[in-house]
This record gives structure tokens, C-alpha cells and sequence, in this order.
């Protein structure tokens, strides 16, 4: 390993045994799961909103977002609050893993026989010593699943 290489460390977690990471800078919290408030008429990959400390922040559902089967929320489950363009927004997750340091040169590109959406949501796979991490692209997992708003909800 070079000495002047670069490396992060990242949030793991587990999406029907799949696993994936967001760079621990973009992570707030970590919460329990908790009850959800639906809204009618937004799309099928939002959960529906929280109540955190007083404010309202919309949840968006992993599973769905990636078309994955359905699974009921176990105690493991968590809310992982992530900042994103000024609003904080939870994303629901199987079980959240570890933190862990991964060097830049352990980082690949996703590969091009992925097609297009699959491909546009990770920034990258990652080695390490548990096996390949996708690593998620959280402007591009979101970008057409956050209301405008207040809080990230539209008023």
C-alpha cells in the first residue's frame, strides 16, 4: 500500500443480504425502526415521513427503491439518517454491519453489464476483508425520490 493513498471510512449494511456503504460523512444517525406516517399520493419508494426531535423527515424504503422483495422489519432493523442537500432524509436498512477504513485503490468502478439505473446508484465495489461492498452514490439513489420542502416534505 502506497504511503500517500487515500482512504475513507464508510457506514456498512445489509439490504436482503446484499451489502452496501455510504461514506460515514454522509451519515447523521442511526436509529431504530419506528412508526412510519404513510402519504397518500408519493411515489412508491418513499416509506412516508418520521418524527425525529420535532422534525419531519421523509423515509425512503432501500428495499423498494432497488425493486427487492418485500421483508417484514426485524429488530435489527434500523433508519439510517443521511444528510443530503441541506434536508435530512432516513433510509430504511436490513441491519446496519459496521464502520469500516477503505482505501481509495480498493474501490472499482461498478461494472458496465450492469444496466444504466443499477449502474447510476453506486459510486463504486469495494474490497474488503468481509468480501465486495457497494458502495452507494447518495445524490443518485435520492434525486427523484425527495420532496422539496421544508424538511425535506412538501409543506
Amino acid at each position: 500500500m502506497e504511503e500517500n493513498s487515500e482512504s475513507g471510512q464508510y457506514v456498512v449494511f445489509s439490504i436482503a443480504e446484499q451489502v452496501y456503504a455510504l461514506y460515514i460523512d454522509q451519515v447523521i444517525e442511526i436509529i431504530r425502526m419506528q412508526t412510519i406516517t404513510e402519504v397518500p399520493e408519493i411515489s412508491f419508494h418513499i416509506a412516508g415521513v418520521i418524527n425525529l426531535r420535532g422534525k419531519i423527515l421523509p423515509v425512503v424504503h432501500l428495499r423498494k427503491r432497488f425493486a427487492m422483495p418485500g421483508a417484514p422489519f426485524t429488530k435489527k432493523t434500523r433508519i439510517v439518517i443521511v444528510h443530503f442537500e441541506g434536508e435530512q432524509v432516513g433510509l430504511i436498512v436490513d441491519e446496519v454491519r459496521m464502520v469500516t477504513l477503505v482505501h481509495d485503490e480498493n474501490i472499482d468502478p461498478a461494472p458496465d453489464m450492469f444496466n444504466y439505473v443499477e449502474q447510476d446508484c453506486f459510486e463504486g465495489f469495494a474490497s474488503t476483508e468481509n468480501g465486495l461492498v457497494g458502495i452507494l452514490h447518495l445524490k443518485r439513489v435520492l434525486l427523484e425520490h425527495i420532496p422539496e420542502g421544508e424538511g425535506g416534505v412538501k409543506a
